[in-house]
């Protein structure tokens, strides 16, 4: 064989070496994100499904309904505040 194809063929195997080396690694990482993000997720939606009954606007709130004109005359196109 000729350097070049010498070359090319030391490349392709140290290349396929590291490509499955990396896969391997970043493979069981992934799976690690995989099942924490699956359990952060339920163990957030049982809290947020617990405390959705004690969830009510408050009627009282002055900023609440102020910031909520404000964007009513935005959306509406008013220029007065």
């Amino acid at each position: 064989k000729d350097n070049v194809s010498r070359l090319w063929a030391t490349y392709k195997r140290v290349a396929e070496e590291h490509d499955d080396e990396f896969l391997e690694r970043y493979t069981s990482e992934m799976d690690i994100v995989l099942v924490f993000s699956g359990l952060f997720s339920a163990i957030s939606t049982s809290f947020i499904v617990v405390m959705e009954a004690n969830l009510s606007p408050d009627s009282n709130d002055t900023t609440t309904h102020a910031l909520l004109a404000q964007l009513v005359q935005i959306g509406l196109g008013c220029s007065w505040v």
